[in-house]
Formats: C-alpha cells, structure tokens, sequence
C-alpha cells in the first residue's frame, strides 16, 4: 500500500503509541528527525484499523530473514500469505466468526513491527 510513510526508510519511523479497544486498533507513528532537522516538527500519522481479529508486536530485530516473503512492498503492506494467517485460519476460530475476507498487513518502524489481521484496509491519517 503506497502511503505517505513510504516518503522515509521504515527506519526513519518510529511507534509513539499502541492503543487498543473494542477491536479498533490505532497506531501513532512519528519521523525520527536528525540533529540538523530538530528545528521543525516531526511528522506524525496515525495508522487506524478498524477491524482488528488479532495483532503481534515485536522487536524490529527479532523476525527470521524471510519476514518480507509475500509482503508487498512499503513501511505500512499487506502479505498475500503468510504464516500468521495460517495460524489465525488452523489455530483459531477467527475466520470462522469474522465478516468479510481477513487480511494480514505490517506496519515497520525501527524499533517494532506490528502486525494486524483485519478485514478492512488500513487508513492513514497526517496528524502533523
């Protein structure tokens, strides 16, 4: 998904905020500014979606080396397969009770990964 997140490195991003309720799951992501940059505003955005079944959060460095295998391409994609999916699908009854298609889609900052199973595309929102 080509978003506004794409104009930095997922490296230049970092997560201010998780919160979590009533399966709406809204991310605050922030530009990490270089010392020659502090002199203006970060850009911050937030990364809303708003039918979450189940979301992980780990560190950037602890994913195996083939993380971006069926990921499309950017700091905030979707995965046409994955192993997440197929844990939801065999482990869980979520595909079962969820309305709608479930997706898997990852937002990369430089110190986590977050990753959504959700039915409806993420939003982004410049809340600069």
């Amino acid at each position: 998904m080509k978003t506004e997140l794409d104009s930095r490195n997922y490296q230049k991003w970092f997560l201010e905020n998780l919160q979590y309720r009533d399966r709406l799951l809204t991310l605050t992501v922030e530009e990490m500014l270089s010392k020659e940059d502090q002199l203006r505003e970060p850009q911050r955005f937030l990364v809303v979606f708003p039918f979450t079944v189940m979301y992980q959060v780990y560190d950037e460095c602890d994913h195996r080396n083939d993380f971006h295998e069926n990921r499309q391409k950017g700091v905030l994609a979707k995965y046409n397969s994955s192993r997440l999916l197929e844990h939801a699908k065999s482990d869980t009854i979520i595909f079962d009770t969820a309305v709608g298609t479930l997706e898997h889609w990852s937002l990369m900052t430089t110190n986590e990964f977050v990753h959504v199973i959700t039915n409806q595309p993420p939003k982004v929102v410049n809340v600069t």
